[in-house]
């Protein structure tokens, strides 16, 4: 048997408990996906067929190295909430998004998003501030300011954030002015209540 097997071909080999057929987990690497480990890849006769056979259902799925681990990711979902789920609502069933990427895909990559999250987690925790602040307007506006700095001066290696960031007494200078507009706003909301 030197060549790959049907899926009918497999599935009557399970069925016979053929001694040829084997269920072998992969290498592992750094670079393996780690819905491996709930899928063993079809084996007989030591030749790699093009199949998977899912740990949790049995289910055999198509495989083939150069398509990649998509079709096993989105079989594991929908596997693993049918086993896990009670409820009729779901019944495993994938939804569009499982099946189509977003078309505002992220290009940034995964490690700095990461440190970025950790610097956003210890600013808001360590700093007393309140989590939703980093989704606040403004927030998110300085956040931009200081990346467009930041593509700007990459040229140049050695630039600490702190001389991006302006002191307190230069921030808190045209703070006077924001003070009267929201004065203005609390007066005049008072007076409406008062009518």
């Amino acid at each position: 048997m030197n060549q790959s097997l049907t899926k009918n071909d497999i599935l009557g080999l399970i069925k016979q408990r053929d001694k040829s057929i084997a269920f072998r987990k992969p290498k592992k690497s750094s670079k393996s996906s780690p819905v491996w480990e709930h899928f063993c890849i079809i084996v007989v006769n030591d030749i790699e067929q093009e199949f998977v056979c899912c740990d949790h259902c049995k289910e055999l799925l198509v495989y083939r190295q150069r398509d990649g681990t998509t079709s096993m990711t989105k079989h594991k979902r929908s596997c693993h909430v049918s086993l896990t789920s009670s409820s009729s609502c779901s019944d495993g069933q994938l939804t569009v998004t499982d099946y189509f990427t977003s078309s505002k895909s992220s290009n940034v990559p995964k490690r700095i998003k990461d440190k970025i999250k950790l610097a956003c987690t210890e600013f808001t925790a360590l700093d007393c501030r309140a989590f939703e602040l980093v989704t606040g307007e403004e927030f998110l506006k300085m956040a931009q300011s200081i990346f467009d700095a930041g593509r700007c001066i990459s040229h140049l290696s050695n630039v600490n954030v702190k001389e991006l960031i302006p002191s307190p007494i230069t921030v808190s200078k045209p703070i006077s002015c924001y003070v009267d507009q929201f004065f203005f706003v609390y007066v005049f909301c008072v007076r409406l209540a008062s009518i």
